[in-house]
């Protein structure tokens, strides 16, 4: 599914394992709702997944965690590394461009019990919970969580080698947000994560080579369409920064995720 619209979109999951559910990532803050309204169309009225899975910790992929996990009593899993994010407060050695550029300065500019009341209403500590060191994924046997640090410090990606499916969140996307036609338009496009979000760009473009050599045959992104067809190859020219290679992505090969 995917939650908010144009360059602000960004997609999340529900995977079954037996006869258990699970979600992947979950939108918004503002995207709780149509989100929980979706899945229990899916479940049952009062029915959730088992748990959630977030590749990391940014607003448009882990806003929503905290309402949907406390509404229905599930936990919230996270890498080790992304740990410290979970407070929901501005950590300067984990910060982004946009951190520094916008995000710090607005925040210092708000008085303080406005900054308390922002940082609370991103606060996950409560039903946040580490990953397994072991790299399995709690309630989703045949998975595994592949770190992708870059993006994030602690950004996973969600490996499931039996059929080659894997969920990239901002590791690997399929509309290149560095770009004004990805950024007005969605024009499909392999790219790594927007640079004006990411925290360690070197790091990304290593974590785009790592998803390479496990040669997954379908890429289900954070933003973009799914992709089902040359995802080795274009995946290759992607961190080798072979752009010719990896173009052009000319239709949503895999359709698009259903809004909410």
């Amino acid at each position: 599914m995917t939650t908010g619209s144009g360059p602000m979109a960004s997609n999340l999951y529900l995977v079954r394992s037996g006869p258990a559910w699970v979600m992947v990532d979950c939108g918004w803050a503002g995207s709780a709702e149509p989100v929980r309204a979706a899945v229990e169309k899916i479940l049952g009225s009062g029915h959730g997944p088992a748990a959630i899975f977030l590749t990391h910790i940014h607003p448009d992929h882990s806003g929503a965690a905290g309402t949907l996990a406390r509404l229905w009593d599930i936990p919230v899993f996270v890498h080790q590394a992304e740990l410290p994010m979970a407070a929901g407060r501005y950590i300067p050695e984990f910060s982004m461009p946009l951190d520094r550029w916008f995000i710090a300065p607005l925040l210092w500019s708000l008085r303080a019990r406005a900054r308390r009341r922002i940082e609370a209403a991103g606060d996950i500590t409560d039903v946040v919970q580490s990953l397994p060191l072991d790299a399995k994924v709690p309630g989703l046997p045949g998975w595994a969580a592949v770190p992708t640090p870059g993006h994030t410090a602690g950004h996973v990606a969600y490996w499931r080698p039996g059929d080659g499916v894997m969920i990239t969140g901002d590791a690997v996307v399929t509309v290149n947000l560095n770009s004004i036609g990805g950024i007005l338009f969605g024009v499909p496009d392999l790219s790594g994560p927007p640079r004006y979000t990411t925290w360690n760009w070197k790091l990304s473009k290593d974590s785009a080579a790592r998803l390479a050599e496990l040669r997954p045959r379908l890429l289900a992104p954070g933003h973009g369409p799914p992709l089902a067809m040359g995802v080795v190859p274009r995946l290759r020219a992607l961190a080798a920064g072979e752009r010719a290679q990896r173009l052009p992505l000319r239709r949503r090969i895999g359709g698009a995720p259903e809004a909410v």
